[in-house]
């Protein structure tokens, strides 16, 4: 007896995001050019929202960061310190380093999207000219009865 168990295809035939993001540009052009259209916008939508929760991230991780200042500068201010300015704070280092891989993959996700808009782009040109080829034929091949068949 035999298992129906369904296999999945190579990683290599399914979007990936470490490939998109990993390839070299020859080889993502390459990447990019087997694919429909409909999967370049979705990839393409799904690295846009990845953007904005990097950037939405950093963002938070900055406000907790000058938070944790300005605690500080509480605390110097009830202790009398005269010189209640936060000086000698130093942000967690893992907070710094989040921001800054996060600015990094940022970076890499918008070169990213800007090859998947150039192919979708392709992608569309290539389609409005199909389209336009096929109304082009159907013109030529006349009507029967004023019907286009």
């Amino acid at each position: 007896m035999t298992s129906s168990t369904t296999i999945a295809p190579p990683a290599e035939f399914a979007i990936s995001g470490t490939a998109f993001t990993s390839a070299s540009p020859e080889a993502l052009a390459k990447i990019l050019d087997t694919l429909d259209l409909a999967s370049l916008q979705q990839e393409h939508a799904r690295l846009e929202r990845a953007i904005q929760q990097l950037v939405q991230s950093n963002k938070e991780i900055a406000e907790f960061i000058e938070q944790e200042r300005e605690d500080l500068i509480g605390y110097q201010q009830q202790q009398g310190d005269g010189d209640a300015s936060g000086e000698g704070f130093e942000p967690d280092p893992e907070f710094v380093l989040a921001i800054e891989e996060n600015k990094v993959v940022i970076a890499k996700y918008e070169g990213t999207c800007a090859d998947l808009l150039k192919a979708i782009q392709r992608k569309q040109g290539v389609v409005a000219e199909e389209v336009k080829e096929v109304e082009e034929g159907s013109e030529q091949a006349g009507a029967i009865d004023g019907v286009y068949l």
